[in-house]
């Protein structure tokens, strides 16, 4: 029972290291403006101020006062968040015009020029010696905190260690928010949610690495071209993935066609070698057998022009198109947008099925979990079951221990790989569980008319 437990504990420890490994594998494509549009929808300033003359901050900013407090932080005045708040509009106000010209009128609503100007609040210069709309977070931000320290006092500012709490919470909140490749500037997000996206070209996918312009920008890319010929409502978004599914399948199965027809040969090729297996029945313990049974094997693997190593070449091939494929899921700003039945196509499947119990999203999510699962299993399984009935024709002299020894290795080593596939499937977004999904169908199309052609031969 402890065996089993610590290999259970090891492949969920792989599968986390995995999951880490692949998540940072490629870049996050959110630049500076976008991650500056993302920390001021989590501190969007004061929202009312009550009767009492007590502040009522966005929930983000709430949360960050409250834990800071607790921590024994020194909290600034609410004299500072209201002077702050009147400095994000004046220079709102200036990039307004900066941007649509002096003769354009000002939106009569500060909310208005906030919602696609307040950025500004977390860009500025990398010194914080002037205001600008610069590359560098925080900029503008720590600029006013001097500011207002002349104006209205150092106790009344951020000290040194709030702003180093400040900024460390905000930034935590949007570390994880990578749905930034978009074809075009627009707004994306979950309804109710959408921030402002700057459009990304080909050039600057080539910026953040090699993968990200060969592979992971151009699956976005198709993702975001389908999404939109199919009407981005939700189900367009699915459709798109069923179709760029398709192309990323189409040519893994073409630059592994080789390969996988090796592959398959090895399954049609069992019970041959099973028959080998039954004349060498001693090959567990005698040497000699060994080697006999081993070169025996590779006669019969070269007779029919297999590689025994294909299955490995496979393998290495498709992670790294796996790996691009997560980054261009997880990175496009489409898929974050909208939902179906009421499942976001950017949200992780095991958050989704671990909150809102019972609701259309969770239910969704579940059963895109189990269909996924399921499917993966068959696609996994389904070549040993169609040459289990030519195993059972085969002459059996007695029990082989070599023979009984591979095959429990082999079924282990399927069934780790099942469950590295559950565990890494409980991180990935939705968009991946359907993709992952078709992935799955295809591969057992793909396995039931190659074994049937080969049959045949």
């Amino acid at each position: 029972m402890a065996k089993k437990k610590n290999k259970v504990l090891k492949i969920a420890g792989l599968g986390l290291f995995v999951t880490i490994f692949a998540a940072s594998c490629t870049a996050n494509f959110c630049s500076p403006k976008d991650q500056a549009y993302m920390l001021y929808q989590k501190d969007s300033g004061v929202v009312t101020v009550n009767e009492d003359t007590s502040l009522t901050f966005a929930s983000g900013m709430e949360t960050i006062l409250t834990n800071a407090a607790k921590a024994g932080y020194a909290i600034p005045s609410d004299q500072f968040f209201v002077e702050l708040d009147a400095k994000v509009i004046d220079y709102a106000k200036v990039v307004f015009a900066e941007t649509y010209g002096e003769e354009t009128a000002l939106p009569s609503d500060d909310s208005v020029l906030l919602k696609e100007f307040g950025y500004v609040k977390f860009l500025g210069s990398q010194n914080s010696d002037t205001l600008s709309t610069d590359k560098y977070l925080f900029g503008n931000w720590n600029y006013w905190v001097s500011e207002l320290s002349i104006e209205l006092g150092v106790s009344q500012v951020p000290d040194s260690d709030f702003s180093s709490y400040y900024q460390s919470q905000l930034q935590k909140e949007i570390s994880s928010q990578r749905a930034c490749i978009a074809l075009k500037d627009g707004e994306y997000g979950p309804t109710g949610e959408k921030i402002p996206v700057e459009g990304k070209t080909w050039g600057d996918a080539f910026n953040e690495g090699i993968v990200e312009g060969l592979l992971v920008y151009p699956v976005a890319a198709a993702v975001e071209f389908f999404t939109n010929l199919f009407g981005a409502n939700g189900w367009g978004q699915v459709w798109a993935i069923l179709i760029v599914t398709l192309i990323v399948r189409g040519v893994l199965i073409a630059a592994t066609f080789k390969s996988t027809m090796a592959q398959q040969k090895m399954q049609l090729l069992k019970p041959e070698i099973d028959a080998l297996q039954q004349k060498y029945p001693n090959s567990n313990t005698n040497q000699y057998e060994k080697q006999q049974l081993a070169a025996a094997q590779m006669a019969l693997y070269k007779k029919n022009g297999i590689n025994p190593f294909s299955q490995i070449i496979i393998m290495l091939f498709q992670f790294p198109i796996f790996i691009a494929v997560w980054g261009a899921m997880t990175g496009s700003a489409v898929l974050a947008s909208d939902s179906v039945m009421g499942l976001n196509l950017n949200a992780s499947l095991g958050t989704e099925m671990l909150r809102n119990f019972f609701s259309s999203g969770w239910w969704v999510a579940v059963c895109l979990f189990v269909l996924m699962a399921a499917a993966q299993f068959i696609s996994m399984k389904l070549p040993q079951w169609m040459t289990a009935s030519k195993q059972k024709k085969i002459t059996r002299m007695g029990k082989n221990p070599a023979e009984n020894k591979q095959q429990s290795q082999m079924k282990m080593m399927m069934m780790v790989m099942f469950i590295f596939i559950i565990f890494m499937s409980w991180s990935l977004p939705a968009a991946m569980g359907v993709y992952w999904f078709v992935g799955a169908l295809i591969s057992i199309v793909q396995t039931v008319i190659t074994q049937k052609v080969m049959a045949k031969k």
